[in-house]
């Protein structure tokens, strides 16, 4: 009962730095309905998306010299490779390749060990059975509050609740800053990374064209906006774009966002837009430069 009063404290804004206090006295975890709660005072936090940053007890954690590099390492790979139930040969073979036997357990070990006191929680950390999680009872990824927000939001915008869609969407726009790990060269950063992204530009679409539908042409010009910062070979975006600055009668905007969309397909692709772009920028009446 008291985890949901804290939820409901902190979705209201409620007496916070209070709550938070009485959370951390009670060592309260949020209930399995409330998973992406950024402002709860998780044990630990992990930001993937556009940097690599740990909080712990909700100080961050400084990863510079000091810091033995394996840990973090064995925490991103396990993030990157879904967090949960991921075996210890398949962790072992991405971070001590060259490792055989007895070695790469004793490494694993070490490792783990010195995560498990970087973190300073010894449940932040399940190994079972030879496979290791981290819980998400005590540790916040804002990668998997993101894929939530994206998959409620979906679930919402289907359901006809466009208002609830709408705030869902910019909840996952606001927590993704960049690509998941991108200055991370482990393979098994890749997969996770091009979802991860191809999430944001979905979403981006989908949250955009709920603005338009309430015509509200400057949200929706934004957005589209920083779907193109992310991708900016997607030309659907640069056509949703045209189209909303023609609805303000902004055609001098509209027509640079076409040169723009030109110009980096010719650069990039060695190819032209599409016809159906090409229309939106002849239906404006000038040839475009």
């Amino acid at each position: 009962m008291l985890e949901k009063v804290a939820a409901m404290a902190f979705k209201e804004g409620i007496e916070v730095d209070y709550v938070k206090e009485l959370i951390r006295r009670n060592r309260l975890a949020p209930g399995p309905a409330n998973p992406d709660l950024e402002h709860w005072p998780w044990p630990v936090k992990v930001y993937t998306l556009g940097r690599f940053g740990l909080l712990v007890d909700e100080q961050p954690l400084e990863h510079g010299r000091k810091v033995q590099q394996k840990p973090l390492a064995l925490l991103k790979a396990l993030i990157a490779l879904g967090g949960r139930g991921v075996s210890e040969g398949r962790l072992v073979e991405l971070l001590w390749p060259d490792a055989d036997g007895d070695l790469a357990h004793h490494s694993f070990e070490v490792a783990l060990s010195r995560l498990r006191k970087l973190l300073g929680n010894e449940d932040a950390l399940v190994l079972k059975e030879g496979r290791l999680s981290l819980s998400n009872r005590q540790c916040w990824v804002d990668a998997w509050a993101f894929e939530r927000f994206l998959g409620q939001a979906e679930t919402a915008r289907k359901a006809g609740k466009g208002t609830e869609a709408i705030r869902l969407f910019e909840k996952a726009s606001s927590l993704y800053k960049g690509p998941f790990l991108h200055s991370e060269e482990m393979p098994c950063a890749a997969s996770p990374r091009e979802k991860l992204r191809s999430g944001f530009l979905r979403g981006v679409a989908r949250l955009g064209q709920c603005y338009e539908e309430r015509e509200r042409w400057g949200e929706a010009v934004s957005c589209y906006g920083k779907g193109i910062e992310a991708d900016d070979l997607a030309e659907e975006l640069y056509r949703r774009l045209m189209i909303c600055h023609i609805r303000q009668g902004r055609v001098a905007e509209a027509l640079s966002v076409y040169r723009r969309c030109r110009k980096t397909l010719s650069s990039v692709l060695g190819m032209e837009p599409s016809a159906e772009t090409r229309a939106i920028a002849a239906s404006l009446g000038r040839t475009p430069a």
